[in-house]
């Protein structure tokens, strides 16, 4: 069974925020290729990206995978 990445979690803060996908990117220090890589469930990336986004949600990166 793969790990996968809660995107929804990301996607409700981009919401609540009233973010654009460029503005999240930015907020976050990540391209917005890498941000759909992880929309996608790519997981082809640095798992650092996933450290910034976890630290502009204000979670533990392990909430944001759905073990």
């Amino acid at each position: 069974m793969k790990n996968e990445i809660k995107i929804r979690i990301i996607q409700d803060y981009i919401l609540k925020n009233k973010l654009t996908k460029t503005k999240f990117c930015k907020l976050c220090g990540i391209s917005v290729a890498i941000f759909n890589k992880i929309i996608r469930n790519d997981l082809n990336f640095g798992i650092k990206s996933l450290f910034k986004i976890a630290k502009v949600l204000n979670i533990e990166i392990y909430e944001l995978f759905d073990c």
